[in-house]
């Protein structure tokens, strides 16, 4: 069971999304915010580490500082008043299950498995979208958290790289709480509405669509598709504040529409 206070979401941003970003995402108005992405194992700090190297926002957290330093964020993103999610990177099973651990004793309300990050250096070693290619290890994954997760289980990936309401079906059968999909399309401006539609259409979990939210138009015309929530990334980059009046927004054209 996924729990929100309203439909739009902040999004997890590497180096962006810490405790106090998404404390002002939450004091301002968000339904959730998710803290992140994090990587859990040597694998993917050792990947986060070269795409810092060239540019690119990252989170660098030593492996044994990993458990003081969510707690630490978690707890400065809860005084907002939103639920709190962490986005997971990781490459191994033990990596998978040390982060169960860390994000349930963090007091997260959620864990989101990143099957998103592209980023070559992730997908090498195995993370992020390099599970969607490998599906017997992701409902392992899947199977191995849902043994020792307490808290929401939510899994994130990029649309239109594998079949999308196969996946959904296969995550929905596993016990997965909420589905995040960035619904993008090689060549195509906007969000592919058309994803979101037939995943919603062909299953009952709660689904967070995201990409090219940005205004109370573009929230709206994804939550008509089927989502039951959106997240927004970009579009609050520069002000995490954005994301909170965009929840208010939404919430009175959703009050006037009933």
């Amino acid at each position: 069971m996924i729990s929100v206070r309203n439909p739009v979401i902040l999004a997890a941003m590497a180096g962006i999304c810490d405790g106090e970003f998404c404390f002002e995402a939450a004091k301002a108005g968000a339904g959730m915010v998710i803290i992140g992405g994090i990587n859990f194992d040597a694998e993917t700090i050792s990947a986060g580490l070269k795409i810092k190297a060239r540019g690119r926002s990252e989170f660098h957290v030593e492996l044994g500082n990993l458990e003081n330093f969510l707690a630490r964020e978690v707890a400065k993103a809860k005084k907002g008043g939103a639920p709190v999610a962490v986005n997971v990177r990781v490459a191994t099973q033990e990596g998978l299950l040390r982060a169960g651990e860390i994000v349930q004793n963090s007091g997260a309300k959620a864990f989101e498995l990143n099957a998103h990050c592209r980023q070559t250096e992730i997908t090498q070693v195995g993370g992020g979208e390099a599970l969607l290619f490998d599906p017997e290890k992701l409902e392992e994954w899947i199977k191995s958290l849902r043994e020792i997760l307490k808290v929401s289980l939510i899994v994130k990936w990029r649309a239109n790289v594998v079949d999308d309401v196969a996946l959904a079906k296969t995550l929905e059968s596993l016990g997965v709480d909420a589905f995040h999909i960035d619904a993008m399309k090689p060549g195509y401006p906007e969000a592919d509405l058309e994803t979101i539609r037939r995943v919603s259409n062909k299953t009952e979990t709660f689904l967070i669509g995201n990409n090219s939210i940005k205004s109370l138009d573009s929230a709206l015309k994804m939550l008509k598709t089927g989502a039951q929530a959106v997240s927004v990334a970009r579009y609050t980059l520069n002000d995490p504040k954005l994301v909170g009046k965009l929840a208010i927004e939404v919430e009175k054209a959703l009050q006037k529409m009933r």
